[in-house]
């Protein structure tokens, strides 16, 4: 998906997305009582004769320990929230598209709330996805999407205005080639330009375009009665 990075805000959204929630709560109690067997068990049995910790580091530390046993655990937490919402964020823009309010949604969804409504659909579909964001240069491939032998590369381009033109779908098929992809999926939230259509129809590799009002018929008719996970 053609972007360009604002600030590190966005990265640390993007990174916190991509963790499952519940791992980000296991991590928190795992760090909680890792750091209080630390403080409450390793630091006092060490043999201060034995050591280089003096009598006053002891206590230092312990007390370092103690605080990093508060603020860690609440930090993976605060990551198991962000990302739980994130989540249901995702799940609810999906469900919306089944409504008129989906065509208003559509254009103003973020670029990742896009790309993860347009791995929804595949995974809905019987696809296995991998997401690549962040991974390729700009312009690469956002998703790979999988059934059986056959992989397929999607790209995903959340423009409101411009029009997907001819060399973002040639390029698509160069690494399609490259990499031995069984066909790509263009998918935008907008449309394309006649002669990116008229390349599909003269070009060998199966490549499907997807405008985004496509995009919402396919997921009304993919499951008529959404339902939340």
């Amino acid at each position: 998906m053609a972007r360009r990075r604002i600030n590190s805000v966005e990265d640390i959204v993007e990174l916190t997305a991509q963790v499952p929630w519940w791992a980000a709560v296991v991590a928190a109690l795992v760090s909680a009582v890792a750091l209080f067997g630390v403080a409450h068990i390793a630091l006092p049995a060490v043999p201060l004769a034995d050591s280089a910790l003096s009598e006053a580091a002891v206590p230092v530390l312990r007390g370092l320990t103690m605080t990093g046993m508060v603020l860690l655990p609440l930090l993976f937490l605060s990551v198991a929230a962000l990302s739980g919402w994130l989540h249901y964020k995702d799940q609810r823009n999906y469900a919306d598209m089944f409504s008129e309010r989906g065509r208003f949604l559509l254009q103003h969804l973020s670029w990742r709330e896009f790309e993860n409504l347009v791995a929804e659909f595949f995974r809905r579909k019987g696809f296995c996805v991998e997401q690549r964001s962040g991974r390729m240069p700009e312009g690469g491939v956002d998703l790979v999407a999988s059934i059986g032998e056959d992989r397929y590369l999607v790209q995903c381009k959340h423009w409101r205005v411009q029009r997907v033109g001819v060399a973002v779908v040639r390029d698509l098929c160069r690494i399609a080639e490259t990499e031995g992809a069984a066909g790509i999926f263009v998918v935008t939230s907008g449309s394309f330009t006649d002669e990116a259509r008229r390349f599909v129809e003269q070009n060998r590799i199966a490549i499907e375009l997807i405008t985004g009002e496509r995009l919402r018929q396919m997921i009304r008719g993919l499951d008529p009665t959404p339902q939340g996970r």
